[in-house]
C-alpha cells in the first residue's frame, strides 16, 4: 500500500517537473536561492552569505510549502487502512519527493559545512514524524467598519496564519531596531530592506483565496458585489498590513514592490486554486514568482532616483489588473 502511495506521488512529482509553468515555490526562498546560485556562479563567496545559508535552513525546516504528502485529500487519506508505522514511514519518504528539499541540499553542500546540512535534515525529519495535522492555533479575532469590513478582516486573518507574514515582520523589526541602534545606519540598506519586506509577503498575493473553505467561495458569489469590488477589499487587507510593516523602512519601495507582485500574481489569484496550509509558507506558481521578483525589485530600486514616478506605475499596473481581475472573476462559472 505504501509503495503504490509513493509510486503515484513519484509520477504527480515528475509531472510537474516536466511543466515548469506548474512549478510552486514561495518567492522569498526563489530569491534566496538564486542569489546564492549567482554567488556560486560568479565565484564570490562572501561572508554576507551567512544570512542567506540560515534563511535556506530555515525554509528547510518549513518544506511542507511545497510538501509532496499534501497533494493527498486529508480525507482520503484518512480513510486509507495505514496503521502508524506506516503512516511514518510515508511521511518521512515523501520527503524525498520535495524539489525544494533537493534545491536546499544541494545549496546548502556548496557553501557550507556538512556537520550543518546533516543538523538541518534531521531537523527536517523530526518535524515531518512529529507533525501534528490538526493542531491549528486560535485565529485573531478582527473588525474592521465599512462596507468590506468583513472581507478586510478575513483577509487580514488568513495572512497573519501564515508564515510568510512572520518572515515579513522579522525583517522588519530587524532593519527598525538597527535604524533606532546604529548612530550612523546607510540610508541605501532601507529600500531594500523594504523590498524583501514586501518579497516576504508577495507569494500571498497569487493565492488570496486558497485558504478560503469550500463553502467561502459560494458566499463570495452571493455577495451583492462586482468582482473587483471583492478583489479591491482582499487588496486592501494586503496593502495595509504591508504599509505597517515597510512604514518604519521605506514605504515608497515597499509599496511600489507591493504594487507590482499583486498586478503580477493577479491571474493565478483569479484563475488559479492552489492549494495552500495554514501556519506553513504559502507557494506560487514558478513563473509568475519570478515575473514578481524582477518587475517587483526593478521599479523599486528606481524609487531612490526617480520619486514618485515608479510608484505611478505601480499603481498603473495595479489598476490594470484590478480591472482585468474583476472582469475575469464575474466572467467565471
Amino acid at each position: 500500500m505504501v509503495l503504490r502511495i509513493l509510486r503515484a506521488l513519484a509520477t504527480s512529482v515528475r509531472r510537474d517537473l516536466t511543466t515548469y509553468a506548474a512549478l510552486k515555490t514561495n518567492n522569498f526562498f526563489l530569491f534566496v536561492a538564486l542569489v546564492i546560485y549567482g554567488a556560486l556562479v560568479s565565484g564570490v563567496k562572501p561572508v554576507s552569505a551567512e544570512p542567506f545559508l540560515l534563511l535556506l535552513g530555515v525554509l528547510l525546516l518549513f518544506p511542507s510549502s511545497s510538501d509532496p504528502m499534501a497533494r493527498i485529500p486529508s480525507m482520503r487519506l484518512a480513510l486509507w487502512p495505514l496503521h502508524g508505522r506506516q503512516r511514518a514511514l510515508l511521511r518521512l519518504t515523501s520527503l524525498a519527493f520535495s524539489p525544494i528539499l533537493w534545491v536546499t541540499v544541494l545549496l546548502l553542500l556548496l557553501r557550507a559545512a556538512f556537520s550543518l546540512l546533516a543538523l538541518l535534515v534531521c531537523a527536517a525529519v523530526a518535524l515531518q514524524l512529529v507533525r501534528i495535522p490538526n493542531w491549528q492555533p486560535k485565529r485573531p479575532a478582527l473588525r474592521v467598519p465599512g462596507r468590506f469590513g468583513g472581507l478586510i478582516a478575513a483577509q487580514l486573518r488568513s495572512l497573519v496564519t501564515v508564515l510568510d507574514f512572520y518572515l515579513a515582520l522579522l525583517i522588519c523589526l530587524g532593519g527598525t531596531v538597527w535604524r533606532l541602534v546604529d548612530k550612523h545606519p546607510d540610508p541605501a540598506a532601507f529600500p531594500m530592506l523594504a523590498m524583501l519586506v514586501a518579497l516576504g509577503l508577495s507569494t500571498c498575493a497569487q493565492c488570496p483565496f486558497s485558504l478560503e473553505a469550500g463553502s467561502g467561495m459560494t458566499r463570495y458569489r452571493l455577495l451583492p458585489l462586482r468582482g473587483w469590488q471583492i478583489l479591491l477589499a482582499k487588496d486592501a487587507a494586503y496593502l495595509g498590513l504591508l504599509l505597517l510593516l515597510v512604514l518604519p523602512l521605506d514605504a515608497a519601495a515597499g509599496m511600489t514592490f507591493g504594487l507590482t507582485a499583486l498586478a503580477v500574481g493577479r491571474y493565478p489569484a483569479v484563475r488559479l486554486r492552489l492549494p495552500q496550509e495554514r501556519w506553513r509558507f504559502t507557494s506560487g506558481r514558478l513563473l509568475y514568482g519570478v515575473a514578481q521578483i524582477l518587475l517587483g525589485f526593478g521599479l523599486g530600486f528606481t524609487v531612490r532616483e526617480f520619486g514618485l514616478a515608479p510608484v505611478g506605475a505601480a499603481l498603473a499596473l495595479y489598476l490594470v489588473s484590478l480591472y482585468l481581475g474583476g472582469r475575469s472573476w464575474e466572467r467565471r462559472d
